[in-house]
């Protein structure tokens, strides 16, 4: 049977899961028992652990949770306070707690999210705990605070924060962008919890998830806060992205656009092109967008791109070559580039190809997104290649910086959509319509009261019975 997430041994461990099913608490167990299982200590670690850290998001909560949780919940009590083995005693500085000692040798110390990187720097660490969803910027310092001791890292959070390496080792598993694939995973929800393991009932029931569920705003948030799944909602940079309703399978946009031939789009649309050449690597790769669009520019679809990864190390010519292969023989109409990246224009004006400098504002470039995708104007086509990109906008939020937001994809959309010529009025004309069709629309229930009363007789009465709830409010 495989182990759950308290009994894994794995370097690497993650549980993603919905709120209130006791993921924080299995980990503070597991951290208290690493610290004082001595027996298991040789199977974990080539030497005696000295140190842990537990981080959370703020030393507020690594307070609250170390008071209200760890000490009467879990830390031993009574005689075993000053066992030899299990006693333990805690530190505080300023009113905030900072270290638990144990006799055994072991000090979890009690670090937070907001702290400076710098800060994190000193010390080798046997086990790194993360409460709550890590800001990524600081995983590669935590990470190398394991090396010499070759120690284990875990994190047990609900998905808030939209980072794009949590979604790949969590969302991605078996797919060719995963991330830590060794790595124990587990995604649990609710109905997840309904019995122990004895099989005896929990205290979570059918009928209290549904009662949570109709307290959920949104079905994103009950995704991520009952089913325990990768799912962003709150400050977005594109709300109106929505996979459901902006991404098509090649048989249903064709049916949209009542197109029968054989490819995706009809010959006489229009290409457009964009490239975000980046910085090639890890830290913001390069990516390309294709953009397919009527010739009266009231829809479009995104139909090819790419993003490169981290295996790949982009150079500007790298991205040229990259690019010319994916177009093909299309002839775009435009193709922009960002003209940050001078040698990328130098390598493309020798080879006879003709760039544009992109609108790099952010502003106009989301509000377009934005609008195109709320009056699906703008599809994207559901292929794997294309996943990178949906990705991005269903996870880009406000308050990511943009040194370590996971848009480069995004970009290169933007520089593709921004000059296309879009129809705008189509807009306009829909609403219209609309409007129009409201006006004529009488239900079942006006035509009986007009019938009953006369519309002069109804206008009167509905006159009076303003002035009487105006009577009321004075």
């Amino acid at each position: 049977m495989e182990p759950f997430f308290f009994e894994t041994e794995n370097k690497m461990a993650f549980v993603c899961a919905a709120n209130q099913i006791s993921k924080s608490s299995t980990q503070i167990r597991k951290a208290i028992h690493w610290a004082t299982a001595v027996n298991l200590w040789p199977k974990l670690w080539k030497t005696a652990p000295r140190q842990f850290w537990y981080l959370y998001p703020s030393r507020d909560i690594a307070t609250v949770e170390f008071e209200k949780k760890w000490v009467p919940e879990f830390l031993p009590r009574g005689d075993y306070k000053d066992h030899p083995v299990y006693g333990w005693r805690a530190k505080y500085s300023n009113k905030y707690v900072t270290e638990l000692i144990f006799n055994t040798g072991v000090s979890i110390y009690f670090k937070t999210y907001s702290q400076d990187v710098m800060k994190l720097q000193a010390g080798t660490v046997h086990y790194i705990a993360t409460d709550e969803e890590l800001p990524v910027e600081l995983f590669d310092e935590l990470i190398l605070r394991l090396a010499a001791s070759d120690g284990h890292f875990s994190m047990v959070f609900t998905a808030t924060m939209g980072q794009d390496l949590w979604h790949r080792t969590i969302e991605r598993a078996g797919k060719n962008d995963e991330e830590f694939p060794d790595a124990f995973k587990r995604q649990v929800s609710m109905y997840d919890c309904l019995k122990y393991e004895d099989g005896t009932d929990s205290p979570w029931t059918v009928e209290k998830i549904q009662l949570i569920k109709n307290k959920c705003p949104t079905d994103a948030s009950i995704q991520r806060r009952v089913n325990g799944r990768f799912i962003v909602s709150e400050g977005l940079k594109y709300p109106e992205f929505n996979y459901h309703k902006n991404v098509t399978s090649a048989a249903n946009f064709k049916n949209l656009i009542g197109y029968k031939g054989d490819a995706l789009f009809p010959p006489e649309w229009l290409i457009y092109g964009g490239v975000d050449i980046g910085s090639g690597g890890t830290a913001h790769p390069s990516a390309i967008t294709f953009i397919a669009v009527a010739p009266d520019y009231k829809v479009g679809i995104v139909f090819r791109g790419w993003r490169g990864d981290k295996s790949q190390t982009t150079t500007s010519a790298d991205t040229l070559d990259k690019y010319r292969m994916l177009r093909g023989k299309l002839k775009p109409t435009h193709q922009s580039y960002d003209y940050q990246a001078k040698d990328f224009h130098t390598f493309a004006s020798r080879l006879g190809e003709t760039f544009m400098k992109a609108e790099k504002g952010h502003e106009i470039g989301e509000d377009t997104l934005n609008t195109l995708f709320k009056n699906q104007m703008l599809w994207i086509l559901d292929d794997e290649t294309l996943y990178p990109l949906t990705m991005e906008f269903q996870s880009l939020t406000n308050i990511v910086k943009k040194t370590h937001a996971k848009d480069d994809f995004i970009d290169s959309c933007r520089y593709c959509a921004v000059p296309i010529p879009w129809n705008w009025e189509a807009i306009t004309d829909q609403y219209v319509e609309y409007e129009e069709k409201k006006k004529l629309e009488i239900t079942e229930e006006d035509m009986r009261r007009n019938a009953f009363f006369g519309e002069e007789e109804l206008d009167d009465i509905e006159r009076e019975i303003e002035e009487y709830n105006e009577m009321c409010e004075g």
